[in-house]
């Protein structure tokens, strides 16, 4: 668990004065959500089920739902360095004036936990984890689409794998990461934080939404509420609304190729898509930079 910022590949936009920033910063809300993980691993898509989730409660105080103007706003990228307001250790007015309406701050972050901003009882963390082949190949596809000043890719799969599995691509490896976070029972090293699988959200939406609004005090969702909920919660939702999640932090390249950030939020693309040698430096990357022992049955 030593490894901190300092030791993580991290894309252009992060600053030493970001992470400064970080370190130091305090909400003024009784209630921090930190939803983290190594990329593509579902956080647009929690960030989403959070943002419904204290819109809801705001709504049963008020009678009103905050719109969403874009997930971004209430849900800023933490590494970001234009989330920040530095002279006055505080976030950009757009953000602080989004928390308001949902009466909470809300980030999301691909850093390691000791990168964390100083913890305290009203944090609470999410930290999701997805198979590590479904992981590489999609973030191989974000990548491939991101533009090169701002960290994208321009090699090909089989060079993107080789870089992933050597830990060399942007937040490093995948188990490092889940090691930053998890012990070795998959167990989350903060006691603030809930750990959730891509894969359980995608078998029981439901129940995840529940065990989410639990641990950040949104209470019970009656029936009714998660009828209402689960439309927009959907991944058909998100991509048909792409324009409201598609982050705004990067700048994107249109290859012609259909490419949408809300891909198909399938399971087990990684595994089909992967060539044997794409196999083979895979695994040889897992020797290297092994996950906690729960998750060896996913190497």
């Amino acid at each position: 668990m030593s490894a901190s910022a300092s030791t993580q590949p991290l894309l252009p936009m992060t600053l030493p004065s970001t992470l400064q920033s970080i370190s130091t910063y305090s909400s003024p809300h009784p209630l921090t959500v930190i939803i983290a993980s190594y990329p593509k691993s579902g956080t647009t898509w929690m960030q989403n089920v959070v943002y419904e989730l204290l819109s809801l409660k705001a709504q049963r105080a008020s009678g009103s739902k905050p719109p969403l103007s874009h997930i971004s706003d209430f849900c800023p990228f933490l590494e970001n360095d234009k989330t920040h307001a530095h002279a006055s250790n505080s976030l950009q007015p757009n953000f602080l004036a989004a928390h308001e309406q949902i009466g909470a701050t809300v980030f999301n972050t691909h850093l390691y936990l000791p990168s964390m901003p100083a913890a305290s009882p009203s944090t609470k963390y999410i930290y999701l984890t997805r198979a590590p082949r479904d992981v590489c190949n999609s973030f191989y596809h974000h990548l491939s689409h991101q533009s090169l000043p701002d960290g994208g890719y321009a090699g090909s799969r089989s060079d993107f794998v080789r870089d992933w599995s050597a830990g060399e691509i942007a937040f490093g490896s995948w188990g490092g990461h889940l090691r930053s976070w998890l012990g070795d029972r998959g167990e989350p090293r903060d006691p603030g934080c809930l750990r959730v699988r891509y894969e359980e959200m995608k078998k029981d939406l439901p129940g995840t939404v529940r065990a989410v609004a639990s641990h950040i005090g949104v209470g019970g969702v009656s029936e009714g509420e998660m009828a209402e909920l689960l439309p927009r919660l959907s991944v058909e939702y998100m991509k048909a609304n792409v324009h409201l999640f598609e982050p705004k932090s990067v700048a994107w390249v249109d290859k012609g190729d259909g490419f949408s950030f809300v891909r198909k939020g399938a399971v087990g693309d990684g595994r089909r898509e992967f060539g044997e040698d794409d196999e083979r430096v895979f695994k040889e990357g897992f020797e290297r930079f092994p996950p906690p022992p729960a998750f060896a049955d996913l190497v």
